[in-house]
């Protein structure tokens, strides 16, 4: 078993965090801050000892490329301190947007979805696209180590470039279908790795709940 991590979290839950959330529905993405450096370093330290693949290199078809260079897991431990992460975050998040009015969402956030990214230094990390439609509400990434631009943009292309810093530490979140009433989805990338980087990606996947929506 991984050691466990203390999953300290600086930034305060409940209204601060509502009141970032509120934001998403114009900014598309943004970041606070969420977790102190000795966590980060525990958490990576997890991540690190997961056994990676490289992702495809290429998604999507003629006219609507998807570019990889990164390495992904989904195989993480039940008995993983990234699960215990995980399932502090759903609190918290559910914490704050029950704190909204009018809520942004019709029904409770839940993480059912995980994935870890590695991006070594040097490698080109992944150009502009969309996170897949079954995935709802929110996605949350939390940055654990190293270096990468995530930005968001209005097309494949890159036009009209946004740029969302988030250094180790940061919780990233992007608004998705269903939140704050709205359908689309932002396309956003990440570029300019100068040191490897991991990733912990956290999301509700509609197309796993029997009922259609999360209980």
């Amino acid at each position: 078993m991984a050691p466990e991590a203390p999953l300290s979290a600086p930034f305060p839950v409940g209204d601060a965090l509502a009141d970032a959330l509120s934001h998403l529905g114009r900014a598309d993405a943004l970041a606070v801050p969420y977790l102190d450096e000795a966590t980060c370093a525990v958490l990576a330290g997890c991540c690190a000892a997961l056994a990676f693949r490289d992702a495809r290199p290429v998604l999507g078809g003629p006219g609507r490329e998807v570019y990889q260079d990164l390495e992904l897991t989904t195989d993480i431990p039940e008995d993983s301190p990234l699960r215990a992460l995980a399932k502090r975050l759903q609190s918290d998040l559910r914490t704050a947007l029950d704190r909204m009015e009018p809520p942004p969402l019709g029904y409770p956030f839940v993480i059912n979805d995980f994935i870890v990214q590695r991006y070594a230094s040097g490698r080109r990390g992944i150009t502009p696209h969309r996170d897949h439609a079954r995935y709802r509400g929110l996605v949350a990434i939390v940055v654990l180590r190293g270096t990468g631009r995530f930005w968001v943009c209005d097309n494949r292309e890159g036009a009209d470039r946004r740029d969302v810093p988030a250094s180790p530490g940061s919780l990233l979140l992007m608004r998705a279908p269903d939140f704050a009433g709205r359908a689309d989805r932002p396309f956003h990338a990440l570029s300019d790795i100068t040191e490897t980087r991991y990733s912990f990606g956290m999301r509700y996947d509609a197309s796993r709940s029997l009922a259609g929506n999360p209980g």
